[in-house]
């Protein structure tokens, strides 16, 4: 038999690793004083990034990655992110952009994940356990390449959404033509694919299935608007095109 965990025990387990985490987060950025470089995730200076194996630098206080760090800044300046009041759904919540969020008064912040303990809920992207049209606007940022059935989750992030809401819906784009696992020769897996969790790799079709949907989308090279020096101070990702779906009001 599988006991569970009291809710206060769960509670305590929570804040205590978030406790943890941001000690930890504390002693990072402690050991780099500076203000060569900053993080629009979580707001802090510092001389040095720290290497990461992943893309190429990682903040030393929030540990957020490149593509991240254009999102905070993207969302700041083009979206008005919490400048006015907001619903906001973000899929599959990682650290650095809980901090982002959670710095801005107007924006109601709910996040869910199939199992990650940062998240508010336990929800299957799949199968969304919230009403029609309950959300301003939502994030799902390199999530659908893991997810069984993506067109599905696309559905469900449109159907929550309010009439004339928005979502910022990201997949990397490097193939000819979307193409999913079982179809994948054992070359394409790993000169394609390229990540073991990934259910498949996707080309400039995967925007029909935003349509089929119901989205009207649009992308924005917004980091190629930036100044050279903006872009290396904040470390920012310089491939990564921004994905805006629009819920026609």
């Amino acid at each position: 038999m599988e006991l569970n965990k009291p809710n206060g025990l769960k509670q305590w387990t929570k804040a205590t690793r978030e406790w943890v985490r941001v000690l930890a987060a504390h002693a990072r950025v402690f050991m780099f004083p500076g203000d060569n470089f900053k993080c629009p995730c979580c707001g802090r200076s510092f001389s040095r990034f720290l290497y990461s194996p992943y893309l190429t630098a990682r903040c030393p206080f929030c540990l957020s990655i490149e593509r991240y760090r254009l999102l905070c800044k993207f969302l700041v300046e083009e979206m008005h992110f919490g400048q006015f009041p907001i619903k906001f759904l973000d899929i599959a919540p990682i650290w650095c952009f809980q901090i982002f969020c959670r710095q801005f008064k107007n924006v109601e912040y709910v996040s869910v994940d199939i199992r990650s303990p940062l998240s508010d809920h336990k929800m299957d992207i799949q199968s969304l356990q919230f009403d029609d049209e309950s959300f301003d606007a939502a994030l799902c940022y390199h999530v659908l390449e893991h997810v069984p059935d993506d067109r599905k989750a696309i559905k469900e992030i449109f159907r929550v959404l309010k009439r004339g809401g928005w979502a910022l819906i990201q997949v990397p784009v490097e193939a000819p033509a979307t193409k999913e696992l079982a179809e994948m020769s054992p070359y394409e897996i790993k000169h394609v694919l390229k990540w073991d969790d990934h259910l498949r790799s996707y080309g400039p079709d995967f925007f029909d299935r935003l349509e089929e949907a119901g989205f009207e989308w649009s992308e924005s090279d917004f980091v190629t608007t930036l100044p050279r020096e903006d872009v290396e101070r904040f470390g920012l990702d310089l491939k990564e095109r921004i994905t805006i779906c629009r819920k026609p009001g």
